[in-house]
């Protein structure tokens, strides 16, 4: 029995040295050592490649092709007679496949993997396709900024050669970016280069101080937009050369440098128009040419040019005209031949325009609110204008238009407007509210945005507590035969009890009455213009020398009283307000000016006669080259002035409050103080009240009727320190300056006669301050720290100075 065994084991040794041999006469094909695999599908696999000639047979082809397969492990071939016997050694079957630890790419991606690399149930299980699969799966967690994710394979062998797979990942912590280096920071500053991108929001270069969690396919498509910046604005050679990613030991930190090639700016050489496109205007069209010559070559000022020629063919009623631009680079000397085609369409007339019946809303209503009708000119961007100023009146959910050309005519167009009204137009309710002067108020409000189906707007709001009753009415509608005009009338009325008095109220506004006529924003411009009444009460509990000044000014006929403790005026004024306001921006990055103007004059049948001027100027202007900050400027200017005998309105007085800006003085802190005169409620000559003994200063700060305030704040609006939690934080410093002084000479005071031990002080001089703050937008609405130092005047009392403090604006 020894010698056979030791006689096959010489015959198989002799059989591997001659299997590279082509061997001959095989009848017979033996396959051992199969367990998983049918026996017939591989002699059906050997018999289509090599068996059809049986006289030859080459041993290391077959072996080949079943190693082919990928189902083998090994394969071994030996011939026994004319019987050639192959001994295989298979892959084992995958019985069960599972993962855990993947919770950052979709399980249907991991499923098409898995599939990809024949790694599924009743699949055969290889090593190097498990290995081919981590390698794909790894790179897909790098993609996304998960370098340290680590991989496990737990094979569990069963009998009949099957296998159970476990495979565990541990994805470890997400990869940041800690800093971002680009070799050209000479054209563009950072913030402006990020800022224009359309991703700038979520980039990773938004900010260089930032962390960012690494993004492969994010990054791409960065550097593409990155790209396209640079060739937007004239930058037509610029190349990005590498990009070097460097991680830290434990990967959790990279650096990235890109290296651009940035080349030299195009401009715009030569501007070529057909001929017959500059009959329509030729000497304007020709000044548009000379302002796009020599300019850079940008996206910018494509789209100015475009602006040019709208504006050109726009007053002839070609609204529609369609502009094409084709350049001819030449890279030798940097310029470009820009062609412009202008593609003058015929004008389409409007031919009627229908609205969708309503009967909630009249289509009188709806007609102040569109811009265009019968025998207009057809324009798409008036549709776009009518529809975005009916969704404001908050009447509508939506709105549907289209057009079409008239059957009979195609130069003529029937637009169509469809509605869905909203349900609700009228608000009702009751709340509490807190007034600083007032104490707790029970509020009631009602809206009505669509009164009486007319589309007109009523509002009362009605505060009420134990001492007063407020109420206000205003009355909104627009006006039918003035496009963008609204007419708005207001009323109020307030009920004092008699009973109840204010130690700080000199005034109370009883009952009043305006009409105003305004229009809507139109090219961020508004004015308004009204007819008002008001009548007041002034109370003579106190009394001063400015509220006796001010009852001497009056007629004669009010002046018969003996004692006064009550007085009424009556006045009827006109006010004017004009509004311009193209502050564009998100957070703390702003830009543009706003500027406003207010007068007020009284009509010739009122107890006053003044008029009144304010005019204020908001102003953001960005300071690239001082780390992209923003130099904010701020003035305002009012003024008031009287004729004849007349006083100006003590309670018209200008009064310094820094609700807009930063300041070292609390609010109404400067200006003209009260003097108090001890004597009976008499209206007195001026001989009478010239004694110095019955003068009394105080600190009470009344106003005045010129007021000069000037402000100027250094923003830093992009520092980032600690992580996401500071992304709207900003840092700034402050100068202030602010005056207010009486220019009446019935007003002035004889100083000099009151006594010498009466400290009063100047109180005409500049106030003048300096400080530093810093702003967070917080959970509860922008949180600012302040710290300001008065400059001048330095004998200032510590109650006016508001040197540190914080608030919310």
């Amino acid at each position: 029995m020894l010698y056979k065994k030791f006689f096959f084991i010489c015959c198989m040794v002799f059989s591997f040295s001659v299997s590279a041999s082509k061997v001959q006469h095989i009848k017979r094909v033996s396959i051992c050592g199969i367990k998983n695999i049918s026996k017939n599908s591989i002699l059906r696999t050997l018999q289509s490649n090599f068996l059809k000639k049986r006289t030859l047979m080459d041993v290391s082809n077959v072996v080949l092709c079943l190693r082919n397969t990928n189902r083998f492990i090994k394969v071994n071939a030996t011939k026994f007679n004319d019987t050639l016997i192959l001994l295989a050694q298979e892959f084992p079957e995958i019985n069960k496949i599972s993962y855990f630890g993947i919770n950052h790419i979709k399980t249907k991606n991991i499923n098409i993997l898995l599939k990809k690399f024949n790694l599924i149930e009743k699949g055969f299980f290889c090593r190097v396709n498990c290995n081919n699969f981590f390698s794909i799966l790894k790179k897909k967690y790098e993609y996304q900024g998960y370098l340290n994710a680590k991989f496990r394979l737990i094979v569990i062998r069963n009998t009949n050669n099957t296998v159970q797979l476990k495979i565990i990942v541990d994805e470890g912590i997400p990869s940041i970016i800690s800093r971002i280096d680009m070799n050209d920071e000479g054209n563009f500053f950072k913030k402006k280069m990020f800022t224009d991108i359309s991703i700038s929001k979520t980039n990773l270069l938004w900010n260089f101080f930032s962390i960012h969690q690494y993004n492969s396919i994010k990054f791409k498509n960065l550097l593409r937009e990155l790209h396209f910046f640079y060739i937007r604005h004239g930058y037509l050679d610029f190349k990005i050369k590498s990009v070097q990613k460097y991680c830290s030991t434990d990967k959790k930190n990279i650096v990235i440098k890109i290296n651009v090639y940035t080349g030299s700016q195009y401009y715009i050489k030569h501007v070529l128009l057909r001929e017959c496109d500059k009959l329509y205007n030729y000497s304007i069209i020709d000044q548009v040419q000379k302002k796009i010559s020599h300019s850079l070559y940008s996206e910018s000022t494509l789209n100015q040019a475009k602006m040019y020629f709208k504006h050109i063919y726009l007053p002839l009623g070609i609204s529609n005209t369609r502009l094409f631009f084709h350049s001819e680079i030449n890279k030798n000397n940097h310029s470009v031949r820009l062609y412009i085609g202008v593609d003058v369409l015929k004008p389409c007339i409007v031919n009627n325009v229908y609205f969708s019946r309503n009967s909630n809303i009249s289509s009188k209503f709806i007609n102040c609110y569109t811009h265009h009708s019968k025998h207009d000119f057809f324009n798409e961007n008036y549709i776009i204008k009518s529809c975005k100023n009916l969704f404001q009146t908050g009447l509508f959910n939506r709105i549907q238009v289209y057009a079409e050309k008239h059957i009979n005519n195609s130069g003529k167009i029937d637009i169509f407007y469809s509605f869905k009204v909203s349900a609700n137009t009228r608000t009702f309710n009751i709340s509490t509210n807190y007034g600083k002067d007032r104490g707790l108020l029970l509020q009631l409000l009602l809206l009505d945005k669509n009164l009486i189906g007319t589309g007109s707007e009523l509002y009362v709001k009605i505060l009420k507590n134990f001492a007063d009753t407020d109420v206000k009415i205003h009355l909104l509608k627009p006006v039918g035969f003035l496009k963008n005009f609204f007419l708005k009338s207001d009323m109020f009325y307030n009920f004092v009890h008699k009973r109840y008095f204010f130690a700080h109220k000199y005034i109370d506004r009883l009952f009043g009455f305006s009409s105003s006529l305004y229009t809507s924003n139109l090219k961020h411009k508004k004015f308004s213009v009204s007819f008002e009444y008001e009548k007041i009460k002034i109370i003579c509990k106190t009394p001063y020398i400015t509220l006796y000044q001010y009852f001497s000014s009056l007629s004669e006929k009010l002046r018969l009283k003996p004692k006064i403790s009550d007085f009424f005026v009556n006045d009827f004024f006109i006010k004017y307000i004009f509004d311009f306001n193209n502050i564009k921006g998100k957070d703390f990055l702003k830009k543009g000016c706003h500027a406003k103007f207010i007068g007020k004059f009284t009509l010739p049948f009122s107890d006053n006669f003044y008029h009144k001027l304010f005019f204020n100027v908001n102003q953001y202007v960005p300071l690239k080259n001082i780390y992209d900050s923003i130099l904010h400027n701020f003035l305002e200017f009012g003024t008031g002035f009287t004729s004849g005998k007349y006083v100006f309105p003590f309670y018209e007085n200008y009064k310094f409050y820094n609700k807009k800006t930063k300041s070292g003085f609390q609010d109404n802190s400067i200006g003209p103080t009260a003097v108090y005169y001890e004597h009976q409620n008499d209206l007195v000559d001026s001989q009478k009240y010239q004694n110095s003994l019955n003068l009394f200063p105080s600190t009470k700060h009344i106003g005045g009727n010129i007021l000069v305030h000037a402000n100027t704040e250094l923003l830093f609006p992009n520092i980032h320190v600690i992580k996401k939690i500071f992304n709207m934080f900003q840092a700034g410093l402050f100068l202030d300056a602010v005056n207010i002084w009486d220019t009446s000479e019935n007003n002035t005071i004889p100083l000099y006669l009151i006594s010498n031990a009466n400290n009063i002080k100047n109180s005409d001089s500049a106030h003048i301050s300096v400080g530093a703050f810093i702003r967070w937008i917080s959970c509860f609405g922008p949180l600012t720290f302040y710290a300001s130092a008065p400059l001048h005047p330095y004998n200032t009392s510590n109650n006016c100075l508001d040197e540190y403090g914080m608030n919310f604006s």
